[in-house]
């Protein structure tokens, strides 16, 4: 198994050591109305160190009027980076025997050698190298990522830090190119603006003009009417290859039958003098997956909590397989009245969550969707899956389903939710069980009530649309239609299979799915035709009829995207529990309890084949084999917290609030060149003009040239703007954005330190990590733990045999490249230790100046008796803990003249008496200027007057310190030294 791109080249470069210009701009803002997420900010990271490494590193740095093979050498050099063999993937002229005895050549081959010179018989992959991917959950805000990526090559042009090219983005449907469109509409509220072309009027664009510094024109077109000839629909990319100076975005246009292959080589062609970046929610090639630089799939983006559980049922729609008869009605209306009935729960626990809180805005309002193979009239009735689920409905609403097979199918569907299991799930997700009493209340009139809007049975009627595209269905004794069909064409329907109903046309010329987010309707019904480019957050249960081959995946997995996403209130757009970590948050809608939420925060499937769903959602073999799976929950546990005399001693952070920025000491960075250039700039003109000539209004203007006027900067040789404009969005921001203080110090809470939860390991290597992580967790014990232990033994409570094998037990084992051991006072034990080379597991500690110091540090605490009464430490994750850290200014030599989060790889916490003591600890393998802001930054919060200031909790004195750990910090400046140690024992300084 290879491992992603994400994983192997893009750590190698810390992204808060990218020049300024290399960084994302605002990387958080979208929109007046958005912003982005953490893990959309991290694509953007991971995407901007990956171009960094491509066109700035080694050998082949990109330079303006550069010879023309430059970039076949970068290409070589970042192929060199990967540390598997990415040769496996070449290009063969012949993909059988059999091809080559006829001459038959591979046709993506035929199309790459006509631009690109093959090597022997095979196009070697390097020299299509230049491309990255984006692996990105349906639903995750895959399109917001794409813009602001086109954004951020706009600024890398337009500072000289990549060649000059084109950008076009394709996209397999005119419903994802209109949701790019809506979502440019968006984007364009801010500063910059995209200008979105078709593709065909390149050549009457300016020559396809770059863009001006404000104004990014980005081409666009259909990516399956990319081909080899030109026609109406159809363009040849020959015409627009652009001798291949394009940068290529593509969504959910990757590899599918054999055409597609030939178009990601026209792609390939395309973007050879550029690069190609590529968005999906299902990526199986496994070039694909070697280049992803971002991985947030369906998985991930549930057990982060930003989706609903997963969640599929036991018993399948088999009987809708075949003929309809006698003896399998019964059957099929048994399993749609499950689906009906885990609906009507949903929605009658979404409208009681509501009154009980009286938020009438918690939630969504539920949806089913029913999903089918066949919608066909020309082929038997009993044969048109819709058709037959539809006659279900009627039959219930009308009260032709007796009472018998009713309590039937609601006893099954307790059996099911007792035995079947969630596919993806989060916290909370053992709670679907105990809702089995509040299944069991479910009644058919309430059936009636929340599916069909009518609290009596009765006759359905009809309503047309305009387009002939839906149908829309209600009750006669009803005021609103509960169901709605979407299908290419609906005349037929309403003649052949409708005659018979009452039918009326729509009141307005708006369709009803459009409008579904605001509608009652709570049934829709289709089959392939709705289910891209639609937001919504309503869907709870997808009937999937007859549906699973192996050429539905992609449509499988896009629309249960479509139906996980979750938004508990307007703008929180994850589970319960996510939100709402501690009780005064939760006191503003009242305490939930996970039972009651665990239905809304899940989408139910019933499928047809239950295997091929879930194999759809876990992954084709050729992902299975790259499958990483978390360790058992209760293998790696929270150690006991130490006591202060008889008290548990309490875990302390600190706390920040915004504040007036000092400008004195945050100061903005800037060359003395690049300062005399914006002074003459600011000044060169009238106000009125630079006003005008720049979209300013008199605040804007008076904030820049007071700051210039009062030296509200600093000078430093390195900090160059090319882009003056750029320097003042810069400025601008900078002064805009208030400063941080410290706000006292508050007790660690269970969400704040996750990481060890997060441990994945490569499924071969599950079991063996395990059985020897168990070896090490009933391990020798010492201190306090030695003392509880034998006052058990004296007491009785355990055997002698018991205590010594406790006491004498491994306190370490290895395991290849990894050591998994208890290290006394951790917060969370064992812990595992690895190297760069222990690539089948995950978030462990392997950064070598962090394994360096936890082995100084058990040196140092071996038979040492400490000055304080307890103390605790543990690690810190960077992605996962993101409550611990230290905010500071980074206006360094390579900063981004804005506050940032220093977070520190470890924190200590000391109590003796009154007395407490934080300590932030950070390994460093070298020394560098971004450290010393991070000391600034501490200093500010932490120190005055040069000593250390006390903040209180509950009678205790708290102080907090920093120290950076490193072996060789003999250049450090005179100012930091006293912050750098090479041995531990400064950490343990008496108060």
């Amino acid at each position: 198994m290879q491992p992603l791109l994400e994983e192997t080249i893009v750590p190698s470069l810390n992204y808060g050591d990218l020049p300024e210009t290399w960084r994302v701009h605002e990387a958080e803002r979208f929109s007046q109305q958005r912003t982005l997420y953490d893990y959309q900010r991290s694509a953007l990271e991971n995407a901007a160190r990956a171009l960094y490494l491509y066109y700035k590193s080694g050998k082949s740095a990109y330079q303006l009027g550069e010879a023309l093979n430059a970039n076949e050498q970068r290409k070589a050099d970042f192929a060199d980076l990967y540390r598997f063999d990415i040769d496996g993937f070449s290009i063969p002229r012949y993909e059988s025997k059999a091809d080559q005895r006829n001459q038959r050549q591979n046709s993506v081959f035929r199309i790459l050698s006509e631009f690109i010179a093959p090597q022997g018989e095979e196009i070697p992959y390097r020299r299509i190298i230049n491309r990255m991917c984006f692996w990105m959950a349906t639903g995750s805000g895959k399109t917001l990522v794409m813009i602001k990526l086109i954004e951020y090559l706009h600024c890398l042009q337009q500072h000289g830090e990549i060649p000059p090219r084109n950008v076009l983005v394709l996209a397999p449907s005119e419903h994802l190119l209109g949701q790019i469109r809506r979502s440019i509409e968006e984007f364009n509220q801010t500063g910059f603006s995209i200008d979105f072309v078709p593709l065909r009027e390149i050549h009457r664009v300016k020559q396809g003009r770059l863009g001006t510094s404000d104004v990014i024109t980005v081409y666009y077109h259909r990516s399956d009417n990319v081909s080899d000839v030109q026609k109406e629909a159809l363009i040849d990319y020959r015409r627009y290859e652009n001798d291949g100076k394009w940068y290529i975005l593509l969504d959910e246009a990757h590899k599918g039958g054999k055409e597609d292959s030939k178009r990601q080589a026209y792609y390939a062609v395309m973007a050879r003098e550029g690069f190609l970046f590529n968005f999906s929610a299902t990526f199986t090639d496994k070039e694909d997956i070697v280049t992803t630089v971002k991985k947030y799939n369906l998985e991930e983006f549930v057990r982060g909590g930003r989706g609903k559980n997963i969640y599929l049922n036991e018993e399948e729609y088999t009987a809708f397989k075949g003929r309809s008869d006698e003896m399998n009605r019964s059957e099929r209306e048994k399993i749609v009245l499950k689906s009906l009935l885990t609906f009507a729960c949903v929605s009658r626990r979404v409208f009681e969550l509501r009154e009980e809180t009286n938020i009438p805005e918690l939630y969504h309002l539920p949806l089913m969707l029913t999903l089918v193979n066949s919608v066909n009239t020309n082929v038997k009735k009993e044969r048109n899956d819709l058709w037959a689920f539809f006659q279900i409905l009627r039959r219930i609403a009308s009260g032709e389903i007796d009472a018998e097979l009713f309590e039937g199918a609601k006893g099954g569907l307790i059996e099911d939710w007792r035995n079947s299991g969630f596919v993806f799930e989060g916290r909370g997700a053992e709670h679907l069980g105990k809702n089995e009493s509040f299944l069991r209340q479910i009644t058919v009139a309430d059936v009636r009530k929340v599916v069909f809007l009518s609290g009596k049975k009765g006759a359905l009627q009809l309503i047309r649309s305009r387009d002939n595209k839906e149908l829309a269905f209600q009750m006669k004794n009803a005021d609103s239609p509960f169901a709605l069909i979407r299908i290419g064409d609906t005349s037929k329907w309403r003649k052949e299979l409708l005659a018979g109903y009452e039918e009326t046309a729509a009141m307005k010329e708006t369709s009803y799915f459009d409008g579904l987010e605001q509608s009652p309707i709570t049934l829709l019904m289709g089959s392939r035709s709705f289910f891209e480019s639609w937001d919504s957050n309503r869907p709870n249960v997808i009937n999937y009829i007859n549906i699973g081959g192996s050429d539905a995946k992609k449509f499988v997995v896009q629309s249960i995207g479509r139906g996980v996403r979750i938004e508990t209130l307007p703008g929180k757009r994850r589970r319960y529990s996510f939100l709402f970590n501690n009780d005064n948050e939760k006191a503003k809608i009242g305490q939930l309890h996970d039972d009651e939420v665990i239905l809304p925060e899940t989408l139910f499937l019933f499928a047809t084949n239950r295997k091929a769903i879930e194999s759809m959602l876990k992954g084709l073999e050729t992902e299975k084999s790259a499958m990483f799976e978390k360790l058992e929950l209760d293998t790696i546990k929270k150690a006991p917290v130490p006591k202060i005399g008889d008290q548990d001693m309490p875990l302390l952070i600190p706390k920040y609030r915004e504040a007036e920025k000092d400008l004195d000491q945050s100061q903005f960075a800037m060359s003395e060149k690049t300062q005399q250039r914006f002074s003459r700039w600011l000044t060169g003109t009238s106000d009125a003009v630079f006003m005008v000539r720049n979209g300013f209004d008199k605040e804007r203007l008076a904030a820049l040239q007071g700051m210039v006027k009062d030296g509200k900067y600093k000078i430093q040789s390195e900090k160059d703007y090319a882009r003056l404009p750029f320097l003042q969005e810069r400025l601008l921001s900078y002064l805009s954005k208030m400063g941080k203080a410290t706000d006292g110090v508050r007790v660690l809470e269970n969400q704040d330190i996750v990481h060890f939860q997060e441990i994945r390991v490569l499924r071969e290597h599950v079991d063996e990590i395990e059985r020897k992580i168990k070896e090490v967790k009933q391990g020798r014990l010492s201190g306090q733990d030695v003392t509880k232990l034998g006052q058990q033994l004296v007491e009785g409570e355990i055997g002698r045999d018991e205590f010594d094998q406790r006491v004498s037990g491994k306190d370490e084992v290895k395991y290849r490249d990894l050591t998994i051991k208890k290290i006394v006072g951790h917060y969370y034990l064992p812990i595992i230790l690895g190297n760069e080379k222990a690539d089948y597991i995950r978030h462990i500690i392997k950064v070598r100046s962090e394994v360096e110091f936890l082995n100084s540090l058990e040196i140092y605490l071996r038979g040492r008796r400490l000055s304080w009464d307890a103390w605790m430490f543990t690690k810190i994750n960077e992605f996962w803990d993101k409550n611990i850290y230290i905010p500071y200014f980074d206006g360094g030599k390579e900063g981004t003249n804005e506050y940032r989060c220093f977070f520190p790889d470890f924190v200590f916490w000391m109590g003796k008496g009154d007395n407490y003591r934080i300590v932030f600890v950070d390994p460093k393998g070298t020394v560098h200027d971004s450290a010393y802001h991070k000391i600034d930054g501490y200093q500010s919060l932490f120190e005055e007057n040069g000593k250390l200031k006390q903040f209180k909790y509950r009678g205790l004195n708290v102080r907090v310190g920093l120290w950076m750990f490193n072996k060789n910090s003999a250049n450090v400046p005179e100012r930091y030294r006293h912050f750098y140690i090479d041995f531990p024992e400064r950490i343990f300084e008496p108060c």
